[in-house]
């Protein structure tokens, strides 16, 4: 199918978003049967349609419209709405501040929200968006737990000592990765000393949760989700975790020099070809499409510089097959999609909104993903 077709869908599904989640107030509204009225939507999800507009604005021929420019400063002023600029590291939090319920910081969103605002710098050189992101990776760097534990180590979950943070003592790949991927960009853009500490959320994943530790195929995934308060590791195997570490790989390979390099990218296209062959469509429609959202968008990143042919087409034919099903099998027709995992949520429209904004893109360009 042709690039353009996926655009027109990508701007349709985009419009539909808007139309069914944007608030007067600039805000996207929170999803779900009960909410109150008017409640914007947490920082997670938000994250994720910042994600959509991102990658909107990233095909390279203008879609009849979408004002691209304006629609990223809406979304920025609105992300302003949850910025706590007196934490220590300040951060954004889980909800717009004022909001009676919530109010936690989680790393893992942080990351999200750092991860787009480098994707920007690349889309707009010179946005400015970097400081803010360096912010944020400070933030996590202050999340390492250290405790004196069995798998000490790693950024925790959520901050600690308020909210959720006073029960909740999880270590996660997706706290660890992400953050790992958002030092490495910031390392590359900027050349600061973000490497060392991304290598060491980086490296944590792969000591603690690899779920081929002790064998031959140790690092070549695929990931497990977590290790629990309690000590215990939960093994789900959940679609963006395999994203994030492959993301990581590709990153820590355009950094290292080139017999360093062919190390990671090696590891990179062995998770990939694993976690592909583990996933089946089915699978994938069982799990969170913000999750297969965030994978696929790894993939592409990997997608211009692996070296496997097979690899590079099936990654493409992978996201098309679940792009062109949600079109086909999950639409309304006010381009809204009910998906398995909660029907029409903002997290369900805008990993659909990424993915087919993705398709559109020239491929020579999905090294500028984050």
């Amino acid at each position: 199918m042709e690039r353009r077709v996926y655009a027109e869908r990508a701007a349709r599904a985009c419009a539909a978003m808007e139309a069914h989640f944007r608030t007067r107030e600039g805000l996207y509204r929170r999803d779900r049967r009960l909410r109150r009225p008017g409640t914007a939507a947490h920082l997670w999800p938000f994250s994720r349609a910042l994600f959509a507009t991102l990658d909107l604005a990233g095909i390279d021929d203008a879609l009849a419209g979408f004002d691209a420019d304006a629609a990223i400063a809406v979304d920025l002023g609105a992300l302003e709405r949850y910025w706590v600029p007196n934490g220590d590291p300040p951060a954004f939090s889980s909800d717009v501040i004022g909001t009676r319920i919530g109010g936690d910081r989680y790393y893992d969103d942080n990351a999200w929200v750092g991860l787009a605002l480098v994707q920007l710098e690349r889309l707009r050189p010179g946005s400015g968006s970097l400081d803010r992101a360096e912010e944020l990776f400070r933030f996590a760097v202050s999340g390492w737990d250290r405790r004196e534990l069995t798998d000490a180590g790693g950024v925790l979950w959520v901050e600690q000592g308020r909210g959720i943070g006073t029960r909740n003592h999880d270590r996660n790949t997706v706290s660890n990765a992400p953050n790992a991927e958002l030092g490495f960009h910031l390392a590359e853009l900027r050349g600061d000393a973000a490497t060392e500490q991304g290598r060491a959320m980086y490296d944590w994943v792969l000591k603690t949760l690899d779920a081929g530790r002790g064998t031959e195929s140790a690092g070549s995934g695929l990931f497990w989700d977590k290790v629990r308060g309690d000590g215990t590791i939960d093994k789900t195997l959940w679609t963006y975790n395999q994203g994030s570490m492959i993301g990581a790989n590709v990153l820590l390979a355009r950094l290292e020099p080139p017999a360093q390099a062919s190390v990671y990218l090696d590891r990179a296209e062995a998770i990939a070809r694993k976690s592909l062959a583990h996933f089946s469509h089915v699978e994938y429609l069982r799990q969170p499409a913000a999750f297969n959202a965030i994978f696929f968008r790894n993939l592409l990143l990997l997608h211009p510089v692996t070296r496997d042919g097979a690899l590079q087409t099936d990654i493409v034919d992978t996201i098309r097959r679940y792009a062109d099903h949600a079109w086909d099998h999950a639409r309304d027709r006010r381009d809204r999609f009910h998906l398995s995992d909660g029907g029409v949520t903002l997290l369900n429209q805008s990993a659909v909104v990424q993915l087919l904004a993705l398709l559109a893109w020239d491929p020579g360009a999905y090294g500028s993903l984050a």
